[in-house]
C-alpha cells in the first residue's frame, strides 16, 4: 500500500500543534513536580564518613570494648603490686567456769594490718599480662577494622543515593516522553493518520512509565534513610550530597596491592595479635606445673582493754603443686589446641584478604571498561531516539520503532549511570581491600 503524499506535512504540522500544547500546559503535566523544600546541609563523602565515623554505635561499641580490654590488662598486672588489708574488731563472749563455778566475761578488740607480695610465680603473671596486652591490641585493631566497615558502608551508601537520585532523573525524563508520544498519537489518531492501536500502545507504555517512575521514587526514599541509618544520625531528612564520582587510579600492581594489604589490613593485625595472645596462654598454663613463692607480714594491736597488746608476723611461703587431678595438664591442651585454632583462622584470613583484593581490583578494572562502552551505547541510543522521533513525526515511523527507540534510551542512561556509580563504588571496595 502506498502512502498518501498529503500524511507526511499533516503528520509535521500536528507534531508541532502538540508540542505547543504541552509547552502551554507545562504547569499540568503529569510529572510530578522535581522541586523539594531547600535543604539544610550539603555533604561531601568525607564528611560523610566523618559523621558516620562520629556517631554510629558500632564505633561507640568497638571504644568500650577496648577500654575493657584495657582494664583486664591492668588485674593480670595486679599480682605485681603488694596487697594490703586493714581489719578491726570488737568482741565480748560469756562463759561458765567448771573450776570457779561461776560466769566470767571475757571482752577482745583488735586492729590488725596485712602484707602479702608475690616475690615470684616463675613467668606465670608475666604471662598473664602479656597475653592480656596482646588482647588489648587485638582488640584495638578489631576497633579499627568497625571503623573502616562504618566508613566504607556509608560511602557506599553515598554513591548509592547519588545512583537513585540520577535514576530519577532518567525515569522523569522518560516520563516526559512517553506522555508527549500519547498526545501525538491522539492526534494523529483524530486526524485519522493513525490507528486507536498506536493511542493504546502509547497510553500502555506512559503508565509503566509512570510505576517505574514511582519506583524509582521510593528509590530514592530508601536509600536516603538508609545512608542516615549507616551514619549513625537521624536527619536531617532535607540533606543534599555533593555529586562526585571517583575519578583516580589507584597505582599499583595486584601483587603490590596483595602486599600492601598483608601490612595493614587490621583483620590481619588482629588475629596476630591473638596468635601471640593464645601463645602467652600457652605459657600461663604451663606455670601451672611451677612453684609460687609469696610473702606475707603483719602487724596489729589486741587485748582486752588498753594498753593493748602488740603483735606481729613475718614469713615466706613456698607452694609446689604435686597433684591436681590432671587439671594443669588439660590446661595445657586447651591452650594449645586454642593457639592451633587461631594459627588456621589467621591462615584462612590471609586467603580471604588476597581473595577481597583480587575482586576488587578486577571489579574496577571492569567498570572503567564498562564506563567507555556505556557512553557509546548511550550516544548511539540517543542518535536512534532522535532518528525514530524525527520518522514518527512524519508519519513514516511507526509506534513499535518509536516506543523501542525510547526504552533502548532509557536503558542505556541507566546502564551508563550505574558504570560511574560501579566505578566509584570499585575504588572505595579497592581501597578497603588494601586498608587505606
Amino acid at each position: 500500500m502506498k502512502r498518501r503524499a498529503w500524511i507526511p506535512p499533516v503528520a509535521a504540522l500536528i507534531t508541532l500543534s502538540v508540542l505547543a500544547s504541552g509547552a502551554l500546559a507545562a504547569d499540568n503535566t503529569a510529572v510530578p513536580p522535581a522541586g523539594t523544600a531547600p535543604a539544610t546541609v550539603t555533604w561531601t563523602i568525607d564528611q560523610v564518613a566523618d559523621i558516620a565515623l562520629g556517631n554510629h554505635p558500632l564505633v561507640r561499641r568497638s571504644d568500650a570494648e577496648t577500654s575493657a580490654a584495657a582494664a583486664r590488662k591492668g588485674q593480670a598486672m595486679s599480682p605485681w603490686y603488694p596487697s594490703v588489708t586493714l581489719s578491726t574488731g570488737y568482741s565480748r563472749t560469756r562463759s561458765f567456769s567448771v573450776q570457779s563455778e561461776e560466769s566470767l566475761t571475757a571482752s577482745n578488740a583488735f586492729l590488725r594490718g596485712n602484707l602479702s607480695v608475690l616475690l615470684t610465680d616463675f613467668g606465670r603473671t608475666g604471662a598473664s599480662v602479656n597475653r592480656s596486652d596482646a588482647l588489648l591490641s587485638a582488640t584495638r585493631e578489631a576497633g579499627v577494622t568497625v571503623r573502616e566497615d562504618v566508613a566504607f558502608a556509608a560511602k557506599v551508601g553515598y554513591f548509592n543515593v547519588l545512583r537513585a537520585g540520577r535514576n530519577l532523573e532518567v525515569k522523569r525524563e522518560t516520563l516526559r516522553q512517553r506522555e508527549s508520544l500519547l498526545k501525538q498519537a491522539q492526534a494523529y489518531f483524530e486526524a485519522g493518520i493513525r490507528a486507536k492501536i498506536d493511542v493504546a500502545r502509547a497510553e500502555a507504555n506512559l503508565y509503566g512509565a509512570r510505576a517505574q517512575w514511582s519506583q524509582a521514587e521510593n528509590d530514592v526514599r530508601v536509600a536516603r534513610i538508609t545512608l542516615l541509618n549507616r551514619m549513625g544520625v537521624e536527619g536531617p531528612a532535607d540533606f543534599l550530597l555533593s555529586d562526585s564520582l571517583a575519578a583516580e587510579t589507584i597505582p599499583g600492581t595486584l601483587p603490590d596491592w596483595v602486599a600492601e594489604a598483608e601490612r595493614n589490613r587490621p583483620e590481619l593485625k588482629s588475629l596476630r595479635e591473638r596468635e601471640r595472645a593464645a601463645a602467652q596462654a600457652v605459657r600461663f598454663a604451663r606455670g601451672g606445673y611451677l612453684p609460687v613463692l609469696a610473702g606475707a607480714a603483719g602487724y596489729g594491736i589486741v587485748g582486752e582493754e588498753p594498753p593493748l597488746d602488740q603483735e606481729y608476723t613475718v614469713g615466706v611461703t613456698l607452694s609446689v603443686p604435686l597433684f591436681s587431678g590432671f587439671l594443669t595438664r588439660e590446661q595445657v591442651k586447651e591452650a594449645e589446641a586454642s593457639l592451633s585454632s587461631v594459627r588456621h583462622g589467621l591462615t584462612d584470613a590471609r586467603r580471604g584478604v588476597l581473595l577481597q583484593v583480587e575482586q576488587a581490583a578486577y571489579g574496577v578494572s571492569e567498570a572503567s571498561e564498562r564506563i567507555g562502552a556505556r557512553q557509546k551505547e548511550r550516544e548511539a541510543s540517543d542518535e536512534n531516539l532522535r532518528l525514530a522521533t524525527a520518522r514518527y513525526e512524519v508519519g513514516a515511523g511507526d509506534i513499535i520503532e518509536m516506543i523501542d527507540a525510547q526504552v533502548q534510551m532509557t536503558q542505556a542512561d541507566t546502564a551508563t549511570i550505574d558504570a560511574q556509580y560501579d566505578y566509584s563504588v570499585s575504588v572505595a571496595t579497592l581501597l578497603r581491600a588494601v586498608g587505606r
